[in-house]
């Protein structure tokens, strides 16, 4: 659906979602948000935050009670006034819902008639259960009382601040409906054929990722200890920090060889001489796996999850494991690199995924959204 005259959009984000050197998932996703309203036809002005260090915050953030008071809209406030009533704003993004509590206090001071979005990256309290009950130990009550804090600050958000929603996960979407959320959108994962020269090394598989984000520790941790049972020959190459825990993955497991954190042009020079990459995410985590879209968009094979292509609208999805679990999922990585055949098979299901993937059905859906509200 085309757009005549472009409309003006306020984008309020993160700085270090925007302007930085390597990039993470919130990053990608970042891009990805701003790339979809463009498309949609609109002209998209960011303005800059940072959060709010006092020393109480950082005391909050060390015990692990604070989220969604971090930052403070006092030092951005008149910037953003100014920009919504001198651009003819009506439609202001929070990317990340932390900062949508700004809402209320934005709308009283503009007289512009606007819409309030949060761009939700998922919901804190969708990792945090995750964090507090993958353990042996019953959660403390200052655990459980945090995890009832972050679900009612997030019904308050959906229910009586925003205006509406835009998830990466469909699953996001029916989590925030049942928190409260009366208008909520799902966009999964922009694929784009940029195919790589790909020579692999024989046995070579790999990971990228945040190693102390608990879903793809457990994950690789797991993953490994099958390996380890059934003798695997290969090595797997590790990208991503802290470099700590890259480390000691790789002390503890022979098979594992860790790179640390690489640029760009570092990692499409690694991941060339991957044979398969691999996405063992075994529970449904918050947001979704950005770097599976990255791997497609390269045409390299992968195996993954069903949790781990959650947010994503596959044309083919013949590289899931039938079980999300970690011994499947290990003999299912020995049984495809006996061969050549399998592996390229893969690499084909990558391309065509990048290439039938059809960006302008969610842009139309996305624009007529708004429009709606």
């Amino acid at each position: 659906m085309s757009v005549t005259k472009q409309e003006n959009i306020l984008f309020i984000t993160e700085k270090n979602y925007v302007d930085y050197i390597v990039p993470g998932g919130v990053q990608i996703c970042t891009e990805e948000f701003i790339s979809y309203f463009k498309l949609a036809g609109y002209n998209v002005i960011i303005v800059k935050v940072t959060p709010n260090l006092t020393f109480l915050n950082r005391v909050k953030i060390k015990i692990g009670v604070e989220v969604y008071e971090l930052y403070s809209v006092d030092g951005y406030l008149d910037e953003i006034v100014n920009a919504i009533e001198s651009n003819g704003i009506t439609t202001v993004l929070f990317n990340q819902l932390n900062i949508a509590h700004w809402t209320s206090i934005i709308k009283s001071k503009t007289t512009n008639a606007v819409k309030f979005i949060a761009l939700s990256h998922g919901n804190e309290s969708g990792d945090y259960i995750h964090d507090i009950t993958k353990s042996d130990k019953i959660p403390s009550l200052l655990k459980t009382w945090r995890l009832g804090k972050l679900l009612i600050r997030e019904n308050q958000l959906f229910s009586t601040t925003l205006d509406a929603v835009i998830t990466i996960s469909e699953h996001e979407t029916y989590i925030n409906e049942w928190l409260g959320a009366k208008n909520v959108l799902s966009l999964p994962r922009l694929l784009n054929p940029d195919f790589i020269d790909w020579k692999p090394d024989i046995g070579a598989i790999g990971f990228i990722g945040t190693l102390d984000h608990l879903p793809n520790y457990l994950g690789i941790e797991s993953l490994a200890m099958e390996l380890e049972k059934i003798g695997f020959k290969g090595n797997l190459r590790l990208v991503g920090g802290p470099i700590d825990i890259g480390k000691a993955l790789a002390q503890k497991y022979p098979f594992i060889v860790y790179y640390g954190k690489l640029d760009n042009n570092q990692l499409l020079a690694e991941v060339t001489k991957w044979s398969i990459f691999l996405n063992p995410i075994f529970w449904y985590a918050r947001g979704s796996s950005t770097k599976v879209a990255q791997m497609i968009n390269w045409g390299i094979p992968i195996i993954s999850t069903k949790a781990g292509v959650r947010g994503y609208d596959l044309a083919n999805t013949n590289f899931l494991t039938n079980k999300d679990n970690a011994e499947v999922f290990a003999r299912l990585i020995v049984s495809t690199l006996e061969g050549e055949k399998e592996i390229h098979r893969l690499k084909k299901v990558s391309e065509e995924n990048a290439t039938l993937f059809d960006a302008s059905k969610y842009v139309s859906k996305l624009r007529n959204f708004i429009t709606d509200l």
